[in-house]
């Protein structure tokens, strides 16, 4: 019976000690890929134990949203939306349709972003936060250049496809 006792005593212990953090936002991500030593931060002082733990659609939810939100501003809340994900992909409705802005631009500056990420050129943290992001957790970039006339109306659509290659170098690992 006493050892039964202290089993049970030593197994609670050891249960009391476990503490887990639950990556699931954008700048708790951001951390994560730019460096951060997640169990310095987030572990308690009386954890024997520590673990991280990701959830890949958390994150996503949480960089959409604030992605939709930062475009919405740039075009003064003219839309509806501007960023939206369907599983692992990225949808964007291109701001040139939204302001005086040729449509290249903006897409070649996601390319090259994306890009530089892909190829460790990224420079600071911000540009690894927001384009590692993208190439971590998406499998790609879909942007959607509206075309209007002189009178607000849709003459057309262009569709740019970026892939991330997240397939390509994560495979089955990817969140």
């Amino acid at each position: 019976m006493k050892t039964l006792r202290t089993v049970s005593l030593v197994s609670l212990l050891a249960l009391a000690a476990c503490a887990e953090h639950r990556v699931d936002t954008f700048s708790e991500w951001c951390e994560q890929i730019t460096g951060v030593d997640l169990e310095e931060k987030y572990s308690p002082f009386w954890a024997v134990i520590f673990s991280v733990s990701f959830d890949g659609n958390g994150v996503r939810d949480d960089y959409v949203q604030f992605l939709n939100n930062t475009l919405l501003k740039v075009v003064e809340n003219r839309a509806d939306r501007m960023a939206w994900r369907d599983g692992a992909d990225l949808h964007l409705q291109n701001v040139s349709g939204l302001m005086d802005v040729e449509p290249e631009v903006a897409i070649s500056d996601w390319q090259a972003g994306i890009a530089r990420h892909l190829n460790s050129e990224s420079e600071d943290d911000s540009d690894v936060c927001f384009f590692g992001t993208v190439a971590s957790m998406f499998d790609g970039v879909t942007i959607y250049s509206t075309e209007f006339n002189a009178l607000g109306q849709i003459i057309g659509e262009t569709v740019t496809a970026i892939s991330t290659e997240r397939v390509e170098r994560l495979g089955d690992k990817r969140l």
